[in-house]
């Protein structure tokens, strides 16, 4: 999977939008055997307000729409590449609700990627590090299809009672017929996709992806662990909730026969695959499984309701690893466990681990730090939702983590995606971060990096000029990805501003001479000595750059940027004449 060109005229703040992916980054070795390395990392920066979050809305409100068989909400041209096609979508609502599709060149339908479905993405991941109910909004309609068909069984097919009384008269016939009609239905509106496809990382995911790292041998999770200096699992008690849908059912005595011939009575007459395939199995390694009703704060309103619960406690790391082998796979597990959670029968995971640290110990799953939570999301998930030809966007990611976690991020990313597995195809997952912090941006090359801008009333997207690698932060904040006069705080960039224009005034007044010696003294205290003003070339270049006053604020636009280094440029090279001639 990986995006070649997305035009959105309009959207939210977005006017005219129009970025063309890099598919490749050239070598920085001049030597011609090396070939182009393929980018499946990008990062979009720029100032509050330009769009980057509606950017990565735009981008899950498209697939959302085209995964949902829905017309377009926007108009749109979108193209992308995937197992060897190349797909492009375009919108123009003025003309017809649905969008136009073309595979390779091949003019084709929306119906047609549905039928089709190796040509959209295996999923989209979307983390938001916080809460964004706009974005949330758009994941709901695939949650509430994935809820219904963990409720789907084989028996609603063809029900006991249908079989017990089947005489083979036609009018039996056209019953099962009608009966394997209406299951068929409802598997397609449900989606086929055991891991929805579009996936939207929640709060309470975190404790699911650390135990699919503890019970699982695979080394990527094992250094995400590590990383976290977590050495094993100490336990787990899992608190279970009767359902609200169950609930409101058992309250008004709204169960049919066969939804109690086919619930289990341990988990409030749930049913499905959620229910056989993971609940069952939990129930079998827990010990001394206990049932209570409490009482429960659902909002921050302070409001109350009572809950019937259960109490499955998983005591050790050996009893997690033999869940994790009656359930299959570590995949099958988060998949199980994820859709308990989803459908709101997982109430909390309470986890206690082994650290590796100075103190050693126990230690409670809710005394991570935010950062260690965050890592251990995103990089759990990815790792989990790895599949070749997924779309992964992460809108501010690293918000929590420290400086050293940022900059590796892209190369854990890299490390998380990567597998020893020949079968899997490495390179053809996409990976979108919005950022604003440099530490992030400094290990990608300028292909890698898109700024979005305001001008006027258009959505510019530029691509640095020189790679980020080797910048450095301070480099960096000075260039044109974030466009500050100075990493210096205002107030002494305030004073240098004035010691220099006091240097070039001539003449001065006493009570100006003054004010320079005090400055001096005050900015060498600082580590800003006057003794560069001695050299005639760079107090020439001072006394010229202090008449362009213009420049003295602390952000400069990528225009002023570029008239300020062509002022500098023409000063240098005025000097330089000026000693040539003499």
């Amino acid at each position: 999977m990986q995006l070649l060109r997305i035009l959105i005229p309009t959207f939210r703040n977005l006017r005219d939008l129009d970025i063309a992916f890099a598919t490749h980054s050239q070598p920085t070795t001049s030597a011609t055997d090396v070939p182009p390395k393929p980018i499946r990392s990008h990062a979009l920066i720029g100032q509050n307000g330009t769009g980057k979050s509606n950017l990565i809305e735009a981008l899950i409100t498209i697939f959302r729409d085209v995964d949902l068989d829905r017309d377009a909400a926007f108009d749109f041209t979108l193209e992308y590449s995937i197992r060897g096609h190349v797909v492009r979508i375009e919108a123009d609502t003025f003309k017809q609700k649905r969008p136009y599709v073309w595979v390779d060149g091949k003019v084709e339908s929306q119906g047609y990627l549905l039928k089709n479905r190796e040509l959209l993405p295996a999923h989209i991941f979307a983390y938001y590090s916080g809460r964004n109910e706009r974005i949330e909004v758009l994941f709901q309609e695939h949650q509430r299809r994935f809820n219904q068909r963990q409720e789907i069984t084989t028996d609603e097919v063809l029900s006991e009672q249908l079989l017990e009384n089947f005489t083979g008269s036609e009018s039996d016939i056209r019953a099962v017929e009608e009966a394997k009609r209406r299951h068929e239905s409802r598997l397609k509106q449900a989606g086929d996709d055991r891991l929805r496809r579009l996936f939207y990382c929640r709060g309470g995911h975190s404790q699911l992806v650390l135990l699919a790292c503890l019970l699982s041998d695979d080394p990527v999770f094992q250094k995400v662990l590590k990383n976290l200096h977590i050495e094993s699992l100490e336990s787990a008690l899992f608190v279970l909730k009767e359902p609200y849908r169950l609930r409101e059912k058992r309250r008004s005595g709204k169960f049919d026969e066969q939804e109690l011939n086919e619930g289990d009575p341990r988990f409030w007459y749930a049913r499905g695959n959620v229910v056989s395939e993971f609940l069952d199995k939990l129930w079998q390694v827990a010990w001394a499984p206990i049932e209570q009703e409490a009482t429960k704060q659902i909002d921050f309103r302070g409001r109350n309701e009572k809950q019937k619960q259960l109490y499955l406690f998983v005591p050790s790391q050996e009893k997690l690893k033999l869940l994790g082998e009656l359930i299959g796979s570590t995949d099958s597990f988060f998949r199980y466990a994820e859709g308990a959670y989803i459908g709101d029968l997982i109430d909390e995971v309470r986890i206690t681990v082994k650290k590796r640290d100075e103190h050693g110990g126990k230690v409670s799953f809710t005394h991570l730090s935010e950062g260690e939570l965050q890592m251990l999301t995103v990089l759990g998930l990815m790792r989990i939702t790895r599949e070749d030809q997924c779309l992964f966007l992460l809108d501010e990611p690293d918000t929590h983590l420290n400086p050293i976690w940022k900059l590796r991020y892209f190369d854990d990313i890299e490390g998380v995606l990567s597998s020893d597995d020949a079968t899997m195809v490495q390179s053809e997952s996409q990976i979108i971060i919005t950022t604003h912090d440099p530490m992030m941006v400094g290990s990608l090359k300028r292909e890698q990096v898109y700024i979005l801008r305001r001008d006027g009333n258009r959505t510019l997207v530029d691509i640095p000029d020189e790679h980020p690698q080797g910048m450095g932060v301070t480099g960096l904040l000075k260039s044109e990805l974030f466009g500050l006069s100075s990493t210096l705080d205002i107030e002494t960039e305030r004073r240098l501003f004035r010691r220099n224009e006091l240097f070039v005034l001539s003449p001065r007044s006493p009570e100006e001479n003054e004010e320079l010696s005090r400055l001096s003294a005050e900015l060498a205290d600082l580590g800003f000595s006057t003794a560069d003003f001695r050299d005639p070339d760079y107090a020439m270049f001072v006394r010229k750059m202090a008449q362009h006053r213009r420049f003295r604020k602390p952000v400069l636009t990528l225009e002023e940027q570029a008239e300020q280094d062509a002022i500098a440029d023409s000063i240098i090279d005025e000097i330089l004449r000026e000693e040539d001639g003499e």
